[in-house]
């Protein structure tokens, strides 16, 4: 018996004591670089645009002083056609507070709200590259009601949840994202997600919370009538976050509404939003 611990213990060794290590090399394509676009009509706000230089992923990525510099693509020529009429957007950074947003290329005219209203983005890269797009203006979809529902359990009674209604029209199909913010707009949102309203049966669509809201607590209720696009764009976005951080799953591809001979990636689209300041009372 004793001889035979001894051969499993010495067998055991045996295995621990073995390099079980190999260093693998793998050979990465070489990635060049793409402009990225991001413009979000705004009705009622200037024409803006951000457009920025994409990273590698392995690529240092310091957030220095020169990183603005490395990352914004400034001297393109950008133009948005509607109407007949042609805005030119110029390389000109500009800032929003609340949510925060950076631009580097404004217009001085506003984005018309009329629905239906096609709009034809050009850009012309220092280089020569092209980058174009379309889209067009969606009516707004507006907040119903929002309705303060505290938990009815006497042990928590003082708890309560919020239910966001809209109306949708079922006659065509629709896609929405809600996001959800506690205090602040520029708070991290605690619910943003993307729906379509195939899921529903009746026009009336309500998003909920659980029971975590205080008397005094502050809700901002944002829902976005958004095209596919630019859901099939946030999607995908989301799934490549969610890729990133999975050493192995395969990389998912960004799906994007502009082309061009620059190659790039990015939207753009109409930004038509309904958005509902709660105070939570009881």
């Amino acid at each position: 018996m004793k001889l035979q611990i001894l051969s499993l213990i010495a067998g055991i060794a045996a295995l621990t004591s073995c390099n079980l290590t190999k260093d693998v090399e793998i050979e990465l394509p070489l990635y060049t670089g793409q402009p990225v676009v991001e413009c979000y009509l705004e009705p009622g706000k200037p024409f803006r645009l951000l457009l920025t230089q994409g990273y590698s992923y392995f690529d240092p990525f310091g957030l220095d002083s020169t990183f603005l510099q490395k990352t914004l693509l400034n001297g393109a020529t950008v133009t948005i056609s509607y109407e007949g009429q042609t805005d030119t957007l110029y390389n000109v950074p500009t800032f929003e507070l609340s949510p925060v947003k950076i631009f580097n290329y404004t217009g001085w005219n506003t984005v018309p709200a009329t629905p239906g209203l096609a709009y034809t983005l050009q850009i012309t890269l220092p280089g020569g590259g092209t980058i174009t797009g379309s889209t067009s203006m969606l009516p707004p979809v507006p907040i119903d009601s929002v309705v303060c529902d505290f938990n009815p359990d006497p042990r928590f009674d003082t708890l309560a949840r919020v239910l966001t209604f809209i109306t949708d029209d079922l006659s065509t199909e629709n896609f929405y994202r809600r996001m959800l913010h506690y205090s602040s707009l520029d708070s991290f949102p605690q619910q943003d997600f993307l729906v379509t309203d195939r899921f529903s049966e009746k026009p009336m669509i309500a998003f909920g919370t659980g029971y975590e809201l205080k008397v005094g607590d502050t809700v901002y209720n944002t829902v976005y009538h958004i095209n596919r696009a630019h859901y099939d764009y946030s999607e995908s976005v989301q799934l490549a976050v969610v890729a990133n951080l999975n050493p192995f799953a395969q990389p998912s591809r960004i799906k994007s509404n502009v082309s061009g001979t620059a190659d790039p990636v990015g939207i753009f689209t109409c930004l038509v939003y309904d958005r509902d300041t709660t105070i939570i009372r009881k």
